[in-house]
């Protein structure tokens, strides 16, 4: 990670990371709200954002630190610390500071909303491409409830983002657009 010339500003998130997440936005909308369900765009916009789902989690192993995900897995321990007083016992005052990357309880959205996403994919798939599943109501069940699972969980994102830059006094959201995040503890005047 490397500063701006002020040192203010590390680099975070790489244009991988945020090629993908935009994409995955726009594909996702574009899905939901303009194709129309079973057509061609539908689905090449469909396989297109379960590529870009593999491609991200083959970028949690091999892309730079803040993309990996041993670099913010929201293993038991950072989701109680996260928690703080809301936890039964650790966290708090002795909590480590915030990370640079996601927050536990962000890194457990992201991970939800990649999955749903697979599982369009995955069920979009057994509905389109194979004989065993067309027209089988669970699938199509299954399909349409991951769908307007993420949409709500959209707003949900959003919101969980703007919250914590307002904690961070941080723009979480730019930060995801050109790929910079203040340092944690460091506020505007420290420069």
């Amino acid at each position: 990670m490397t500063g701006n010339a002020r040192g203010t500003r590390v680099r975070v998130w790489d244009p991988l990371v945020r090629i993908v997440h935009w994409s995955l936005v726009a594909g996702f909308l574009a899905n939901y709200f303009l194709t129309e369900e079973g057509e061609g765009p539908h689905q090449w916009i469909g396989y297109g954002v379960v590529a870009l789902v593999g491609v991200r989690i083959l970028w949690g192993f091999v892309g730079p630190w803040p993309a990996r995900w041993r670099s913010f897995w929201p293993t038991p321990r950072r989701l109680r610390m996260s928690l703080g007083p809301l936890a039964e016992k650790g966290g708090g005052a002795g909590a480590p500071p915030p990370g640079i990357t996601h927050t536990p309880l962000g890194a457990v959205m992201m991970l939800t909303l990649l999955a749903l996403l697979l599982g369009l994919g995955t069920t979009g798939y057994m509905m389109e491409e194979t004989d065993r599943f067309w027209g089988v109501e669970w699938v199509e069940e299954a399909h349409e409830l991951m769908a307007n699972a993420i949409l709500f969980l959209i707003p949900l994102h959003v919101l969980g983002a703007l919250v914590e830059s307002r904690k961070r006094r941080d723009n979480l959201i730019a930060g995801m657009l050109h790929g910079y995040r203040r340092p944690p503890g460091r506020r505007h005047s420290d420069a």
